[in-house]
């Protein structure tokens, strides 16, 4: 209970934080503008001012011809920008991906064979097979510290009552083949990247590293490296395996862990640079690369698609499709006026603002 009511608590302040970073100058600016609309709407309606109808489409044709054919461009020409930008960080997230894939060929090496860990009836016996097998690492840890529930939770809760569980050793072990399989496949299916030791050109799923970010992932398996060191019998590995790890280690960081010695130390200090450095700075990566427009581009958008709409689109079929003395086109052509010069209003009040933004980058 007291759970749920904190992360209630949590996603209200996360809420007010959101409400607090709103651009409220614009928002007034455009509740005024809004305002401005209606009062010369109502003016041009109600008082009988005479208008030349003709006239007042082929001005607002003009004007809002040439204006939106400018804001267009200018909007493109940030779009352009944006995809440049993106292709920077897509190139970034490469680099770091290929680092990540690194570090789970490493584990995955590790996990491999029989004789390597203290206890193989407490890891390879317990989760490679029967009851344990589709159980995931992050199910199992985040299910254990706040109300989430996946679908095996039942399961999780007998893991902790499994005689051949071990507190730290199965809980490693469990966390490392969790980042070399999908667990949750009924089916297992080996990750044709962990192979060898060539590059790869994709870049991770978000999912995947935003749920490491979240649990601090690799950070746990440092954690229960550096508190007992037997659970991994390194020298139990062949030479070529020992020299496969150290290859890869040389690849993440080869200033660090150049002549590096394979032992848990080796392996506390690779998993904390995981989970502080190349997980949190993909996952930044990622996010950017599955944003769509910005606030600020959208805004942009919003704009020229009323200056095309209530500019260009409807001054257009107002002038052509309705004839000069009907009434429904006098009460069109004063709507229009009136949304027309709301729009320059708000433009022009609110450049500032947007030229701010555009040369502010901090």
């Amino acid at each position: 209970m007291r759970k749920k009511k904190a992360e209630i608590i949590r996603r209200f302040y996360l809420i007010l934080y959101k409400i607090k970073n709103w651009d409220w100058n614009l928002i007034l600016l455009g509740f005024i503008s809004l305002q401005i609309a209606i009062l010369i709407f109502v003016r041009l309606h109600f008082y009988n001012i005479t208008i030349d109808l003709k006239s007042s489409l082929e001005l607002i044709l003009t004007f809002n011809g040439l204006f939106s054919a400018i804001l267009m461009s200018y909007f493109f020409n940030r779009i352009s920008r944006t995809l440049d930008s993106k292709k920077e960080d897509y190139e970034e997230a490469v680099m770091f991906s290929q680092k990540i894939t690194d570090f789970r060929r490493i584990l995955k090496k590790l996990t491999d064979f029989y004789n390597v860990w203290q206890n193989d009836e407490s890891t390879k016996g317990l989760f490679l097979s029967g009851k344990y097998k589709n159980v995931d690492y992050f199910d199992f840890k985040l299910s254990s510290y706040s109300d989430y529930e996946p679908k095996d939770i039942n399961i999780i809760h007998d893991l902790y009552k499994e005689p051949r569980y071990l507190d730290g050793q199965s809980d490693l072990y469990l966390g490392m083949i969790s980042l070399v399989d999908n667990r949750k496949s009924q089916y297992r299916e080996y990750d044709s990247i962990l192979y060898k030791t060539h590059q790869t050109k994709g870049i991770y799923n978000l999912k995947f590293i935003s749920n490491c970010v979240e649990i601090d992932y690799a950070g746990r398996l440092a954690s229960r490296l550096r508190t007992d060191y037997e659970y991994i019998r390194y020298n139990n590995l062949s030479t070529e395996s020992k020299n496969y790890i150290l290859e890869l280690l040389e690849r993440i960081d080869s200033k660090k862990f150049q002549n590096a010695e394979l032992n848990n130390a080796t392996m506390v200090e690779v998993c904390e640079d995981m989970n502080e450095h190349y997980f949190k700075e993909l996952n930044k990566l990622l996010l950017r690369l599955n944003m769509g427009l910005s606030t600020f581009n959208l805004l942009i958008y919003l704009i020229l698609i009323l200056c095309l709409i209530f500019g260009v689109l409807l001054p257009f079929l107002t002038y052509f499709i309705f004839d000069e003395t009907t009434v429904l086109k006098k009460v069109i052509t004063e709507i229009l006026i009136g949304v027309n010069f709301a729009l320059l209003f708000f433009f022009i009040f609110s450049l500032y603002s947007l030229v701010k933004k555009e040369i502010t980058w901090t």
